[in-house]
């Protein structure tokens, strides 16, 4: 039985929080791996995200899936699922359907 460690993105998916949200998700690797836990994103609250948080996002799904976790999310705002579509980055992400009316007000 695997644990989720969840990352919530908070407002800003942006490179003025990159640092911070690189530690955070440095944090939540060395505890999955521990625990051979998955990863889950929380994006509901994204109201702004750049390429360089995106970025981040990114590497971490790579990062996961050479070590066979996989990452879920919990949600995500429609601002963070236009943006990764802008930049092509929606199936990789696993950013596949548009955020529903619910899972904004979440």
């Amino acid at each position: 039985m695997t644990d989720s460690i969840t990352i919530d993105c908070g407002e800003r998916l942006s490179i003025e929080r990159a640092e911070a949200l690189y530690a955070q998700i440095e944090q939540s690797l060395q505890q999955s791996s521990n625990k051979n836990g998955d990863i889950c994103l929380d994006g509901r609250q994204v109201q702004f995200c750049d390429t360089a948080g995106l970025q981040l996002l990114l590497a971490l799904q790579k990062t996961l899936q050479k070590t066979g976790l996989t990452l879920s999310w919990r949600g995500y705002s429609p601002v963070l699922y236009e943006t990764a579509g802008y930049l092509g980055l929606s199936s990789v992400l696993t950013l596949t359907e548009p955020p529903t009316s619910e899972e904004q007000e979440l």
